[in-house]
């Protein structure tokens, strides 16, 4: 008797400036790589949140002194009112616990990853530009990810997305799922 492997994979053809480009992934490791890269940012922001909610966080030092370039000057004002700093200081904290909820059970998870990324922007805009390159920082590759994540439909691997989007309100309006996957 004899056993015959078949190789398990996925196969996209993408046309790119007239050539067409074969990318090969493997089915049994990239929904595991997704999960992980899901639960990974899920529990980064997670524990960001918490930390700063227990150590008495505040962004002004931040926005008063970290802040360098052509926008300096706004974000300063900005770590120097304490109006200012009454608004943003809960809206990191709670921001990033959601966020962080949102993507570690895949909840809502394309919304998730747009605030995600919309945070992680907002943080790059007082440091332009980074002091090592002319355009990159972390903040750009942590979006690039989260772009990376949503459009794979992290969400729907063992995480929530999956079950809410075979609710009958979900099914009456498509375009709820845009905001899940």
């Amino acid at each position: 008797m004899a056993l015959a492997m078949k190789e398990s994979s996925y196969a996209v053809t993408l046309p790119v400036l007239n050539r067409t480009f074969e990318f090969k992934f493997s089915a049994a490791l990239l929904p595991a790589m997704v999960l992980a890269g899901r639960l990974t940012f899920g529990f980064y922001f997670l524990w960001s949140g918490f930390d700063k909610l227990i150590t008495n966080f505040s962004a002004a030092g931040f926005l008063a002194n970290a802040s360098q370039g052509p926008l300096k000057g706004i974000f300063v004002d900005m770590g120097t009112s304490t109006a200012a700093v009454n608004v943003i200081d809960p809206l990191v904290v709670w921001g990033q616990i959601l966020i962080g909820f949102a993507l570690f059970f895949g909840v809502f998870f394309r919304f998730a990853l747009l605030m995600a990324a919309t945070q992680m922007f907002l943080f790059y805009l007082p440091q332009l530009w980074p002091e090592h390159n002319p355009f990159l920082s972390e903040h750009i590759f942590y979006i690039g990810a989260f772009a990376v994540l949503g459009a794979l439909g992290a969400g729907r691997v063992l995480g929530g997305d999956a079950l809410i989007e075979k609710l009958e309100p979900v099914k009456k309006n498509p375009a709820l799922k845009w905001l899940m996957g």
